[in-house]
């Protein structure tokens, strides 16, 4: 018989060879992003001679776009790397959802998922690289990238080495397929650089991410200007023995150490000092902030996005994310009197934002899900009541801007997107309907729209099908151009106009960073208003007062690298003149370097490289994500091979998951397996799964009780999408199974009243739920959320068909709140109730546990979870019967954010609370209330978040007695659990 030591070690070894199956199979499909299956595309296939370009049938015609740019970039990257993959790369193209991203997966030959037709290219980012353009040749980098460094140790060269530092990854591909601009670069280094905060890893930095490319993008760039090129692609080539001279593997430090004669932290370090020459002698030659002479304006959050002004300026609407320890954007009502603040708006909100020409409404766009499920946005506005009205739906709105009094009042301008096309449009708020304003054609997208005060133009800031950047002065009753402004080749966007409406004022990103102009429309003159090394963003242009009587503008400037300030400024200031600092060529040379061959910025659809068409066959395109094949041994009587296999398709339709156990000492006693097939054909995902395996260990009476399970189950789980709310998720779920559970090795002598022994039986189960959960992000959730709540319904019926013994139908709802209390304490409610008819298996048992369950729910295939019987702290004694009413009052004190402890370089320990507890709860049978076993336990309790590498846990210390027995010579309970810090 095995023993129950070897019960457990096995049961956390499956677990976690499950967990990891279960994310493989998972895939990197566009609905790990979205969370929503879309079976309503028809996806169609075009075959060129070195891609399979895979997009809608409704996206007919991009095909072409993107195989001219796919072969372009494929002879410049094979001519700069020296390196060309074995077969066909894969490239998925889709407009369902409003992403300005893409991404690349290195599994098989490799392919890559881009979204595509996303007017937010306009605001997001620099260049004059269209779209498709930038993203096809930068995820294409990143397989190039993937097949330089290959091994014929396959994906344990992932463990044996680091072949594929991240920083490095997107340096590469920014290097060899885009120039060095603001946003792909230059802001978010310069403001590091000057803030002397180089690290992309500290806490407290929105932009952290972004800064990561930037010291990517341009340490690639300097380590290619100094040891050339030809170095460049000689360091992916190299590779270093493992495993006895077995493996070969791309190590990154090795590699580096070998092709130039230095270990790379000498590279970065003298990279460090040329970058801080380069930017502080670049800012020497530019005025520093307090040249504005102007206090900041006190604003809420940490980053502003947009601030706007109401027409009589007693009020402001500002745009600004929280912080970085709680990343929630949100909409502010601000009385500039009074200085109150009142959030009326939250969520992925996009600027600008417009206020009503009455003062009593402010517009904006929102991220929400649109037809099918699908992350698009949307027009609002929200009244001073706080009452919201949604305008649109699956728009893909943007930039409302409410019409002044005026030949078009009672309208809001707004940019709308279709096609990968975005025009302006006129929304007439009486009765909803759209107004075409501008008519244009092709790959063009708007990133602002403004109404001058007269209410007869309207200045919009454009990305044209040309790669051109401008301002234009639209004729608002015709769509009519009536002037362009400033030099296009600036990047001039975010236009705001004078009170007076003679004058443009406008952000430029011509320095590397924004700075503020103002245009003469009748002079047709610009003049520049701020000149600052980290750069300013026009906000507001506001009249003439007492104070400032030619009237003033409000700019808002990363004073540091982890915030944003607001100033307000003469509208007519100077700019401060500094005396003009050269910068040594070369110490400047890199920003400029450029790769021996490079791909044009703009390429022409190609449809003569497509060799073959047809449709997409998603079966035939399941991908070989990992195996992995591991030797265990436990004792004389148990050793052998575990083994882990995971096959995924692309576009996430399909998964395949394999993880078997070969004993060679108990062949089939030992022997276990699980395989599980997930289905994303349909709008709910499909999972089913065979198995034998071990279940969940638990303590069960004083003996530890692990299961033998043999089974089939088949699950369905569905996001459904009522009254949808930011950070607010509402899913249903069901399964079907069928499964023989058997004790392993158990001494039934463990077991006393209430409990009975556990037996063996068959069970034909079906359970359905349905759960509606509310948590705004937060970097501490896991051990102090300070706000959430949600619902949990389940239901469950076994019934004896097939041979299965059970016979019940069991109810269980579950309900909990974060309540507000002082500063950042918070309460915390939970209440649980249970009923149940019928007889299920003993250990199946509804009451109360005399230990902590852990509480984690594994990804994905597991088709096992570990237990949920409540417990009331400071009681030991199990309580059993068919209705059970729980519930737990928490007062949550925060005590640290970070312990900031480290072990072995994987397991840190987060933030500590202290709570302060009572549990109560009823446990009876039948009618008899009057013979329920009550309890009710007070105590305390630290809990901490511990991560280990990407896992993050919960768990906490505590001690608890039973409320009627309290003092110091009373009995306690001391404990240790694993608990999340919500319970679903």
């Amino acid at each position: 018989m095995q023993s129950r030591r070897a019960a457990g070690w096995r049961v956390g070894m499956w677990a976690a060879a499950l967990s990891l199956a279960a994310v493989a199979a998972h895939g990197q499909g566009f609905n790990l992003t979205s969370g929503r299956n879309h079976p309503e595309i028809d996806w169609q296939t075009a075959e060129t001679a070195h891609f399979r370009i895979r997009y809608p049938r409704h996206l007919a015609g991009i095909e072409a776009e993107a195989a001219a740019i796919a072969e372009e970039t494929y002879g410049v990257l094979s001519a700069n790397l020296g390196v060309a993959p074995r077969g066909k790369l894969q490239i998925f193209l889709s407009d369902e959802d409003e992403i300005v991203n893409g991404f690349a997966v290195a599994i098989a030959e490799g392919y890559t998922n881009i979204w595509v037709h996303v007017n937010g290219v306009a605001e997001t980012w620099t260049g004059r690289e269209k779209w498709l353009r930038k993203v096809i040749a930068h995820e294409l980098t990143h397989l190039f990238h993937y097949h330089a460094i290959r091994s014929n140790a396959g994906y344990l060269a992932f463990i044996l080495a680091n072949p594929f530092p991240r920083f490095w990854a997107e340096g590469l591909a920014q290097y060899q397929t885009e120039t060095w601009d603001a946003f792909r670069g230059d802001l978010w280094l310069r403001t590091a650089v000057l803030d002397d905060r180089l690290s992309y890893t500290d806490a407290g930095d929105l932009w952290n991410g972004r800064l990561l490319y930037a010291v990517g993008n341009a340490q690639v760039r300097y380590f290619a200007d100094r040891y050339g090129d030809s170095t460049l692609a000689a360091l992916f080539a190299h590779r270093r023995k493992t495993l006895f001279g077995l493996a070969k593997v791309h190590d990154f430090e090795t590699a580096f150490e070998a092709t130039t004669g230095k270990p790379y932290r000498a590279f970065y370090d003298d990279w460090r000092r040329h970058v801080n020459v380069y930017y502080n002698t670049l800012a020497a030659g530019r005025e520093p902030l307090d040249s504005l002479k102007a206090r900041p304006v006190p604003l809420a959050g940490q980053y502003y996005a947009d601030l706007k002004l109401s027409p009589d300026t007693a009020w402001a609407a500002l745009l600004a994310l929280t912080s970085t320890e709680r990343p929630v954007q949100r909409l502010y009502r601000i009385d500039r009197a009074a200085r109150r603040f009142k959030v009326i708006a939250e969520g992925a909100l996009r600027g600008p934002v417009s206020w009503s020409p009455d003062g009593r409404a402010v517009a904006f766009a929102r991220m929400g899900r649109g037809r099918y499920g699908a992350l698009v946005s949307d027009l609002w506005t929200v009244g001073r009541d706080g009452g919201r009205r949604r305008l649109t739906r699956s728009r893909r709105a943007a930039s409302p801007a409410y019409a002044p009094p005026g030949p078009h009042a009672g309208t809001l301008a707004f940019v709308g997107s279709a096609g990968g096309t975005a025009n302006v449009f006129l929304y007439h708020l009486a009765d909803g309907r759209e107004q075409p304003l501008t008519r244009y054609t092709g790959d063009v997208q708007l990133s602002s729209v403004q109404w001058d005060p007269a209410g007869r133009r309207l200045a919009v800031a454009r990305f044209a099908a040309s790669g051109v950047r401008d301002i234009l002065v639209l004729d608002a009753a015709t769509g009519a151009l009536l002037a362009a402004v400033g030099d296009p080749a600036h990047d001039n966007r975010l236009p705001v106009w004078s009170p007076d409406g003679l004058r443009l004022g406008y952000t430029s990103l011509r320095d590397g960073v924004p700075n503020v102009f103002a245009y003469d429309l009748a002079l047709g003159a610009e003049r520049r208003v701020t000149d600052l090394a980290a750069g300013a963003t026009l906000q507001a242009w506001l009249p003439p007062d007492s104070v400032w009587a030619q009237g003033s503008m409000i700019v808002t400037s990363s004073v540091s690298k982890e915030r944003d300030r607001a100033f307000r400024i003469d509208a007519f200031r100077t700019p401060a003149v500094m005396p003009a600092v050269p910068i040594p060529e070369r110490f400047a040379r890199w920003t400029t370097h450029r790769p021996p061959r490079e791909a044009p910025l703009h390429v022409a659809p190609a449809p003569e490289l497509i060799e073959k068409r047809g449709p997409y066959r998603s079966w035939a395109n399941i991908l070989h994500a990992a195996s992995v094949i591991v030797p265990y041994y436990d004792d004389p009587h148990d050793y052998g091979l575990i083994g882990v296999s995971s096959w995924l398709e692309p576009l996430g339709k399909h998964g395949l998951s394999f993880v078997g156990g070969v004993s060679f000492a108990r062949t089939w006693q030992n022997s276990l397996f699980v395989a599980s097939y997930l289905n994303n054909q349909f709008r709910p995902s499909l999972t089913a799964s065979v198995y034998r395996l071990p279940g969940s260990a638990r303590l069960y009476g004083n003996g530890l009780l692990v299961e033998d399970m043999r089974g089939a189950e088949l699950t369905a789980a569905l996001p459904l999408d009522w009254r949808a709310r930011p950070y607010t998720r509402t899913h249903a779920s069901a399964r079907l199974r069928y499964v023989g559970v058997a004790p392993f090795e158990f001494d039934e002598a463990a077991v006393g009243p209430p409990l009975a022994a556990p037996r063996a039986g068959e069970l034909a189960d079906v359970q359905i739920g349905l759960a509606r959960v509310r948590q705004r992000p937060y970097r501490h959730n896991a051990v102090h959320p300070l706000d959430g709540k949600g619902a949990r319904l389940l239901a469950e019926g076994s019934a004896p068909v097939l041979g299965a013994d059970a016979r019940y139908l069991r109810a269980d709802a579950a309900a909990y709140a974060v309540l507000a209390a002082p500063g950042e304490h918070r309460l915390f409610a939970y209440g649980r109730a249970q009923g149940q008819l019928g007889r299920a298996l003993p250990q199946q048992y509804l009451g109360l546990s005399r230990s902590d369950e852990v509480q984690i729910a594994l990804p994905g295939f597991v088709p096992f979870s570990f237990g949920e019987v409540e417990r009331v702290r400071g009681y030991r004694a199990y309580a059993v019967g068919d209705r059970v009413l729980f519930g737990s009052l928490e007062y949550r004190i925060p005590l640290v954010k970070d312990l900031q402890t480290r072990l072995f370089g994987v397991v840190s320990f987060g933030g500590a609370a202290l709570g302060l507890f009572t549990d109560a709860a009823l446990v009876w049978t039948g009618a008899d209330l009057e013979g329920a076993v009550r309890r009710v336990g007070v105590g305390a309790e630290v809990k901490n978040a511990v991560r280990v590498g990407p896992l993050e846990l919960g768990h906490a210390l505590g001690v608890g007695q039973p409320a009627d027995r309290l003092g110091p010579d009373a009995p306690y309970d001391l404990y240790y659990r694993i608990r999340a810090a919500v319970p679903f």
